[in-house]
């Protein structure tokens, strides 16, 4: 396995576990979600040019991913936690995913189509999960 993958999984994964276990309220388990996704969406944020490099990505597109899935990771966050403003998070995220779609919609010949694709429609599932939960329970 692919180091940068795992980079990205392992916070990934934490945020997922600790997430659900936010809602059925385990000790501290706000706390490690929020730490996990803060590191993902930093490694989004500032690791984007980086963790993008191997798939044929251009140099504008991966700054804007990387940007947006960070975006989307604080919006997951927002909506997780019942934080103020996480409707205003929730929609924001769904235009930066919708806005990385329609890119990998207008160079879906290219190699690097499917990686960043897959991912939008992961984060996608997660926030729809998350602001579909928080929005019909309040």
């Amino acid at each position: 396995m692919n180091k940068k993958l795992l980079l990205e999984i392992i916070p990934l994964a934490l945020l997922v576990l600790f997430g659900l276990g936010a809602f059925i309220k385990v000790p501290y388990g706000a706390m490690i979600a929020v730490i996990s996704g803060g590191l993902l969406a930093m490694l989004y944020f500032y690791g984007g040019f980086w963790l993008f490099s191997d798939i044929g990505m251009p140099i504008p597109g991966r700054i804007v991913a990387g940007l947006l899935f960070s975006i989307n990771i604080i919006g997951s966050l927002f909506c997780l936690l019942h934080w103020p403003y996480w409707k205003l998070y929730g929609i924001v995220g769904y235009i930066g995913l919708g806005v990385v779609i329609i890119i990998c919609l207008f160079n879906y010949k290219s190699t690097w189509f499917k990686p960043i694709f897959f991912r939008c429609i992961l984060f996608l599932v997660i926030l729809s999960a998350l602001f579909g939960y928080r929005y019909f329970s309040a």
